[in-house]
């Protein structure tokens, strides 16, 4: 197993980075921020980044579309959601989605659908191509911090101050199970790749990964020191990183059952961690406003040698009917002994930290070669606006126009909208240059009365 190698070290947000995602092709990611922005970082051109302007407060979450690498959605405590293309001639639209600070945005399997959370308590599912509202999932009551489609879309995860991990069906809008913590509000959930189990990353400073078959905590984490603001799996399923308030990014190897990596480096909390679609890179983003670029390594071999043996790849809800698990959940079990998903006192998964000893491998990114910071001074500013006369190119993203609502004639042209573009820009140089030369003027005066 190789270590993890740190490739990039960026820095351009004005703020705390609140959420990570990568495109379908892994050669572009895209970060949010509480700066009100969001930006979309080049991996391997030369130009480092495109900063997005179209929030008014903050920006959450930030969720590529998985079908359509021209769309982008994201959340705001302006209680909208945007959607918006990746590019320098970029559109965007608004969904007015809540009452209340939209906390997390997520597109389905084929980038149809959108799910969003807020803390208005609700859950809201849309259709993407016309901005419509299909229905709304309640059954929160506290603030909703987080929801995800499952990788097969036939459910949906969330979690919230509530302290509750609810799954609900699409479909019928119901509440198909909720499991209840009774010390930690979740912060963000996480699917394995192959829809059998969930995560929840918790406030106080667990991890709980659960199995929706037989409805049961399988693997328990208490291995932090702050809360955990953030996780993800691996495409292989044996593998999670997570973020959290003691600014250290642990890999948990699932097999094992144990974290096998403690990366360093960011000086704030960790706010956000991510995966690349390939499994080849992941992200880690920061209070400090910095974002570090990491090559997976470790996951190129996979361990054969499993403190997990393949009996629970049977265990099935006992009205549900037989079916195989895919291979890499096979390995996964549950252990009647180890309490419930309700009540951790007292149960094995509660004994001291103490006891077992962190064997973990440190990567301290202050100590490698790629640490040196690269500022987004390279950056290409777009304002989006919102405006009828605006279209995003992609039918994907919006509806058709119809007949007679938007004459042709008033939409400018690309090469129009560039040159009006710079011809404000001309012009507020030469408003810049003629108060230097004021400036200068006045400057000559002095000395020559001082002489």
């Amino acid at each position: 197993m190789t270590d993890p190698v740190l490739l990039r070290h960026l820095k351009g947000h004005k703020s705390k980075v609140t959420g990570i995602s990568f495109n379908q092709e892994g050669n572009r990611f895209a970060t949010s921020s509480s700066d009100n922005t969001a930006i979309v970082w080049n991996i391997n051109e030369q130009v480092r980044c495109m900063r997005f302007e179209a929030h008014t407060d903050v920006v959450n979450d930030i969720c590529w579309s998985p079908a359509n690498g021209q769309i982008v959605a994201t959340a705001s405590k302006d209680r909208t959601v945007k959607i918006w293309t990746p590019a320098l001639m970029g559109n965007c639209d608004e969904f007015r989605a809540h009452t209340s600070n939209v906390r997390s945005v997520d597109f389905d399997s084929r980038g149809r659908k959108l799910i969003t959370a807020s803390d208005d308590k609700s859950i809201k599912l849309w259709r993407v191509s016309r901005k419509h509202f299909i229905s709304s999932f309640t059954g929160h009551t506290n603030w909703v911090r987080c929801a995800r489609f499952s990788p097969d879309d036939k459910l949906i995860a969330s979690c919230g101050d509530d302290r509750t991990l609810k799954l609900f069906d699409p479909n019928s809008g119901q509440c198909v199970h909720s499991f209840v913590d009774q010390k930690g509000a979740g912060n963000k959930v996480a699917w394995h790749p192959d829809g059998s189990l969930v995560a929840i990353a918790l406030d106080n400073a667990r991890v709980k990964i659960f199995d929706i078959r037989i409805r049961k905590l399988i693997q328990y984490y208490r291995i932090f020191e702050g809360a955990v603001n953030s996780l993800d799996f691996h495409t292989s399923g044996h593998y999670m990183i997570t973020g959290s308030d003691d600014a250290a990014v642990k890999v948990i190897d699932l097999l094992e059952g144990r974290h096998i990596y403690t990366l360093t480096g960011h000086t704030g909390p960790v706010t956000a961690v991510k995966f690349s679609k390939d499994g080849q890179l992941f992200a880690t983003a920061s209070e400090d406003r910095h974002i570090m670029l990491w090559k997976v390594n470790f996951a190129s071999e996979t361990s054969d040698n499993s403190l997990y043996s393949s009996e629970c790849s049977d265990l099935q809800p006992q009205d549900a009917p037989k079916q195989l698990a895919p291979p890499f959940s096979k390995k996964l079990t549950y252990d009647e002994s180890r309490g419930t998903d309700d009540d951790d006192e007292g149960s094995r998964f509660n004994e001291n930290k103490e006891n077992h000893p962190d064997t973990s491998i440190l990567v301290d990114a202050r100590k490698t070669d790629n640490f040196h910071l690269t500022d987004a001074i390279e950056e290409i500013v777009i304002r989006l606006c919102k405006s009828p006369r605006v279209r995003c190119r992609s039918e994907s993203c919006l509806s058709p126009a119809s007949p007679g609502t938007v004459d042709e004639a008033d939409v400018a042209s690309p090469v129009e909208a560039i040159e009006k573009r710079f011809l404000r820009k001309f012009r507020a140089l030469e408003t810049v240059v003629a108060g230097l030369e004021r400036r200068i003027a006045m400057l000559e005066d002095v000395v020559l009365n001082r002489s």
